[in-house]
């Protein structure tokens, strides 16, 4: 800490420095006025800067590198070294992602399946380029995957089965057909609509199927002494 009086033109000015730098304070003391007036200005601090592109799965996505860029305001009066580790990095899936050392660009160079890694987190580093020493906390950066319609709907079962009592009302429920989709979940990808594509025996449509909810219900009377097949 240092502090020194300077007076000039009947006004001492009292600046105080704290050696850390985190702070300046100015204190204007007029003699006419006993009331000290304190102006404080603290560094900013350091930041880093960084901007990450989403990616999309099952394609190439190297036309769009760099797909992020990190920068520490450090590098404004130090020589530094970028790096990152994480998954596609030093953790499988290996490679996917490499770094510009020198100017923080991260490119990507390998197609990216969201099934397997819907979301990258990226650790970055800023290092001293000659002593080594970390100039920043480590960053962490999220390169966010785009899901594509690439996976077909699954049954939960082969073969559904399902029995009502004699002379049911329509519209009674017979059963639900479940199903689940490994796209990305609440997205338009992994939405399943139900749809009955042939009834055994043939005849009049029998049963309606919620498109949405794939529960399956009676649509007219039926004899007790009848079984139909619905193929989904």
């Amino acid at each position: 800490r240092i502090s020194k009086n300077i007076q000039y033109s009947g006004i001492i000015l009292k600046y105080i420095c704290i050696i850390s730098g985190l702070e300046l304070r100015l204190i204007e003391n007029k003699q006419t006025n006993k009331n000290a007036r304190w102006k404080t200005f603290r560094r900013q601090k350091r930041e880093w800067i960084k901007f990450a592109a989403a990616c999309r799965e099952g394609e190439d996505n190297s036309k769009r590198n760099p797909i992020a860029r990190i920068r520490s305001d450090c590098e404004e009066n130090n020589p530094i070294t970028y790096s990152i580790s994480g998954a596609g990095i030093d953790r499988a899936p290996y490679g996917i992602f490499v770094v510009n050392p020198r100017t923080g660009e991260i490119n990507i160079t390998s197609i990216v399946d969201r099934e397997m890694t819907p979301v990258f987190v990226i650790r970055c580093f800023a290092k001293h380029s000659v002593t080594g020493v970390d100039l920043e906390p480590p960053l962490e950066l999220r390169v966010r995957v785009l899901d594509i319609n690439d996976n077909p709907p699954i049954f939960a079962q082969t073969v559904f089965t399902g029995s009502i009592e004699e002379c049911s009302m329509d519209n009674t429920l017979v059963m639900k057909i479940i199903a689940t989709d490994a796209d990305e979940p609440n997205h338009l990808n992994s939405k399943i609509a139900f749809k009955i594509e042939s009834q055994e025996p043939s005849g009049p449509p029998m049963f309606i199927m919620n498109k949405y909810t794939g529960e399956l219900h009676l649509a007219n009377y039926l004899d007790r002494e009848v079984s139909f097949l619905l193929s989904k």
